[in-house]
């Protein structure tokens, strides 16, 4: 069985393909607490928060996130 691992630069860059371009900056701002949270604990409570917010209009970056996190280091 293969280990696949997602880069967070390339979960990142994936993440906007599924983004309409106005609302890129503000992703990106939500998106930052993830990937620099001290803890896992603290990266899947920000990750929670920005599902909370961004899941309904953009579910394929919610979809695109949970399989990477689901696969894990």
């Amino acid at each position: 069985m293969a280990t696949v691992q997602t880069c967070i630069i390339h979960l990142i860059r994936n993440t906007f393909k599924y983004a309409s371009r106005k609302y890129w900056d503000k992703i990106s701002a939500d998106l930052k607490p993830i990937y620099t949270a001290p803890t896992a604990a603290e990266a899947r409570l920000r990750w929670e928060e920005f599902a909370e917010k961004w899941g309904t209009p953009y579910p394929a970056i919610v979809t695109l996130w949970e399989s990477a996190w689901e696969e894990g280091p």
